[in-house]
């Protein structure tokens, strides 16, 4: 009768069976994988190494790697996405949050020193990770979360609500800036449009591209649709003086420059990540 296998032993068996099935970062995801599957944390692994796993224990682990294994992002499987320092509910429907678009945040926080009462519109809000950062991070500002899917606003709803800021943002289904129409113009318009051409989308990775959303990723066309809609749209949304950051893919910035009509906005300002590569578009109305 083979002996119940110790924690040590699944985790030696979980690595290199990812690695097998050409998983990233395949140590890190069987622990967290097996953190979930008996409902602890990774320190909790590392001291009890030599704890047996029950026979349900070991299935429901086997069940979560295989899911992993066929390409399904962690996150999905676990829920749960870190941006900013706070936890994200993610599903299916919504894009997983990225280190990248923290960048926005910290645009718009570093912008809104100086205004008193700010207001913020995040156009394509997703898991709502945008809105909900900005809204902690800024307990006067007064926000709008609007996206074409119902699904992913359902998910942001429940983001507001784990970070108690629900009151303070409006959630809005709709095509783009449209459901500004009808509101007062805000200082900011934050937006993490689909940018993905859809001629690049076989070339993604198989947890992006068979995974997360197409409608959050691609706009079907060139990578720019969105951006020159944005960019003709926003000036009547917002105030004088007021703000549209929006993020970008790696190769876009000379393009997305060039869209830009000089007339209607100040001068294009461009923030690189920390690894150099340029990420947030800022932009200003005069």
């Amino acid at each position: 009768m083979t002996a119940p296998p110790t924690i040590a032993q699944t985790l030696k068996e979980a690595n290199a069976f990812l690695r097998q099935s050409e998983v990233p970062e395949a140590q890190l995801v069987a622990q967290s994988l097996l953190a979930l599957a008996l409902n602890c944390d990774r320190t909790y692994l590392i001291i009890n190494f030599k704890q047996t796993l029950t026979a349900h224990e070991h299935d429901g682990f086997l069940q979560l790697l295989a899911r992993r294994a066929t390409g399904e992002p962690l996150q999905y499987i676990t829920g749960t996405q870190e941006f900013f320092g706070l936890e994200f509910e993610v599903t299916r429907d919504v894009l997983i949050p990225r280190p990248e678009s923290e960048l926005i945040v910290e645009e718009v926080i570093r912008l809104s020193a100086e205004i008193e009462l700010p207001s913020i519109a995040d156009v394509g809000t997703g898991s709502g990770c945008l809105a909900v950062a900005l809204a902690r991070e800024l307990p006067e500002a007064r926000l709008v979360a609007i996206d074409i899917s119902p699904a992913a606003l359902v998910v942001a709803r429940r983001n507001a609500h784990r970070h108690l800021v629900a009151e303070r943002i409006q959630f809005i289904a709709g095509d783009l800036l449209s459901p500004l129409d009808e509101l007062p113009l805000v200082d900011f318009i934050v937006s993490n449009p689909p940018y993905i051409a859809i001629e690049e989308m076989p070339a993604l990775q198989r947890e992006v591209r068979d995974w997360e959303p197409h409608l959050a990723l691609t706009d079907f066309g060139d990578g720019l649709v969105f951006f020159r809609r944005l960019f003709a749209e926003a000036p009547g949304r917002l105030k004088h003086g007021g703000h549209l950051l929006c993020e970008m893919g790696y190769t876009q910035a000379n393009a997305i420059q060039g869209l830009v009509d000089q007339n209607i906005w100040e001068k294009p300002h461009i923030i690189a990540d920390l690894q150099g590569i340029p990420r947030c578009l800022i932009l200003q109305k005069p």
